[in-house]
């Protein structure tokens, strides 16, 4: 398996994933010619695309869907309830459906399993996956507004983890650019993960397998590359102390305007 997260951010998130002759993308919330620019900038022929699966109807995370369905022809793996919310109105007749995902039954695509799982997020019906091919799992759970019980189950034995740390709790609160509203919204239960919870889930739940921990989907207002990656790290040192600088190896950050190094498992 091969993974590449194209871009993660309140900008727009999609993640190219690879497994033998199967090519597919996890979330279209970049610009259809955005996304093809990226997929061909990382080798990768979006000709060759397989499907496209969604996570829920936010704009940073559906925005392309129309776009890259009609322009690549690719099937839509995605919940009723999320493709009503998208709101496409006549844009409707554009989107090719692979299947009515639900969270609670795994599909296949090619050779990639998908299981998906409900998780915490005000969305009509937010979805995370693991997607596991060849004997490789992967997880990826990047809109949601804690780690609860659910999730860190379902990561349990990932060979590389997706995960939100969308913002620092201090940077959320003096910032000049939200409303308290908005910030309300996003530190709440059903809002977005804070680097606090990131690094409590990897002190207390993480099983400690991943090779790879990726950071995703981090504020440009409200959180710092440098400052999430520092409570990863600092979270797995504490739970393994005799192996930090295994733990500075294993986290990364995704960039919301440029593509990731590809990750091989």
């Amino acid at each position: 398996m091969r993974i590449c997260l194209l871009g993660s951010g309140s900008s727009g998130n999609a993640t190219l994933v690879v497994a033998g002759e199967t090519r597919v993308l996890m979330d279209c919330g970049l610009s259809a010619r955005e996304t093809i620019k990226r997929i061909k900038a990382v080798g990768e022929d979006p000709s060759k695309l397989d499907a496209v699966v969604v996570t829920h109807e936010h704009g940073d995370h559906a925005r392309g869907l129309t776009a890259i369905s009609k322009a690549l022809n690719v099937p839509a793996y995605i919940s009723d309830k999320t493709l009503e919310a998208c709101n496409l109105g006549e844009k409707m007749k554009d989107v090719r459906r692979g299947a009515a995902i639900t969270s609670s039954e795994h599909f296949e695509i090619g050779s990639m399993r998908f299981n998906p799982f409900a998780i915490p997020h005000d969305a009509a019906d937010p979805m995370a996956f693991t997607v596991v091919a060849n004997g490789i799992k992967m997880g990826m759970a990047v809109d949601l507004g804690h780690i609860n019980s659910v999730a860190a189950g379902q990561f349990l034995g990932s060979d590389a983890l997706i995960i939100e740390a969308n913002h620092e709790l201090e940077m959320l609160k003096t910032c000049e650019f939200y409303s308290w509203a908005l910030k309300l919204r996003i530190k709440g239960r059903l809002g977005h993960t804070s680097n606090d919870e990131m690094a409590r889930f990897l002190r207390e739940d993480f099983d400690n397998k991943a090779r790879y921990i990726v950071l995703a989907h981090l504020s440009q207002n409200t959180n710092n590359p440098d400052v999430a990656r520092l409570a990863a790290v600092q979270a797995l040192e504490e739970r393994a102390p005799l192996f930090s600088a295994d733990a500075k190896r294993r986290v990364s950050i995704a960039a919301f305007d440029r593509p990731s190094d590809w990750i091989e498992l």
